[in-house]
């Protein structure tokens, strides 16, 4: 069966995180949905390269997706791009070898946490608005805490 490497984009405030869970919205639900409908198929397998959680975004998360079709990867990003939520976007679809497994062949994982040190007008959703003094001293000194 076909190997697709999906790489995605989201904003997941409105997901209860990537896993599947029955009867609520998750990412990796609406990918299940939309593969039903492009595919007009029930057997496929998806995976994931690793679980957000409920709230959490994704600028690059990897995914696999095991589908038997002939339908070549850019005509699978624009159907699933038709049918997707507008907050999840696939940047990436490309064919890759069976042995290629998402999350097995991850190589690294980044978080970004946005603080800002003043109100904003502008990602409010998205920003950690922080009133008092910023030790930045501190904060640089346990960074270390977080490699890894």
């Amino acid at each position: 069966m076909p190997r697709f490497k999906l790489t995605l984009e989201y904003d997941g405030s409105k997901f209860k995180g990537w896993q599947f869970q029955k009867d609520l919205p998750t990412v990796m639900g609406k990918l299940m949905d939309a593969c039903k409908e492009v595919f007009s198929a029930d057997k496929f397998e998806l995976y994931g390269s690793g679980r957000t959680d409920t709230g959490v975004h994704a600028l690059s998360q990897v995914a696999h997706l095991d589908i038997q079709t002939v339908m070549p990867p850019h005509i699978i990003k624009i159907k699933m791009n038709d049918i997707l939520p507008a907050a999840i976007n696939l940047l990436h679809i490309e064919k890759v070898s069976s042995n290629f497994h998402a999350r097995h062949d991850a190589v690294a994982r980044s978080y970004v946490y946005h603080i800002s040190k003043r109100r904003t007008a502008f990602g409010k959703d998205n920003v950690w608005w922080i009133k008092d003094k910023l030790d930045v001293k501190a904060m640089a000194d346990v960074t270390p805490i977080f490699l890894g």
